[in-house]
């Protein structure tokens, strides 16, 4: 059995209209939910103007896998935290603005973004150092639903008249 943490996931930006379905395969397929107790994340959790989110207990690698693969495949922005798993890794955070790699980041067990002194010595200037951290602190946008051939609905729904 792999490695496990629990792991929230927050999802913004521009979402094409084709993705929506996909995307919440993906959280089904990581057994994301809409809250710690268990309620189901659905499309109509899903509303422009706010962030997406999912939680998750037990999660292998303490990863949304499926999930971050999707968001990376389709240039959608996320914010990924994982608690640690004794003696196998510990919290971090890992960020995608939607473009590139996503960067990780390592935090403490208080979600605080931690950097080591190589990091320091490596990125040489206050202001480099300072630009880090402001990355790390990155948060998705509010989502905004992109084309399709149906006008979306606050709810996520669709209307086709």
């Amino acid at each position: 059995m792999a490695d496990r943490a629990s792991a929230s996931i927050r999802i913004g930006g521009v979402i094409p209209h084709s993705c929506i379905s996909g995307l919440f395969e993906a959280i089904e397929l990581d057994g994301g939910r809409a809250d710690w107790e268990g309620e189901q994340v659905d499309p109509a959790s899903l509303r422009s103007g706010e962030t997406l989110a999912a939680f998750a207990y037990a999660q292998p690698g303490g990863m949304f896998e499926w999930t971050e693969q999707f968001c990376e495949d389709h240039g959608i922005a996320f914010v990924r935290d994982s608690g640690s798993c004794s003696g196998a890794f510990g919290p971090e955070r890992v960020v995608f603005f939607s473009t590139g790699t996503p960067a990780q980041f390592d935090m403490t067990e208080n979600e605080e973004i931690v950097l080591a002194l190589s990091m320091i010595r490596a990125l040489g200037t206050m202001e480099a150092i300072e630009a880090w951290f402001e990355s790390a602190e990155f948060q998705p946008p509010p989502i905004n639903i992109a084309g399709g051939t149906a006008d979306t609905v606050e709810n996520g729904e669709t209307d086709n008249g």
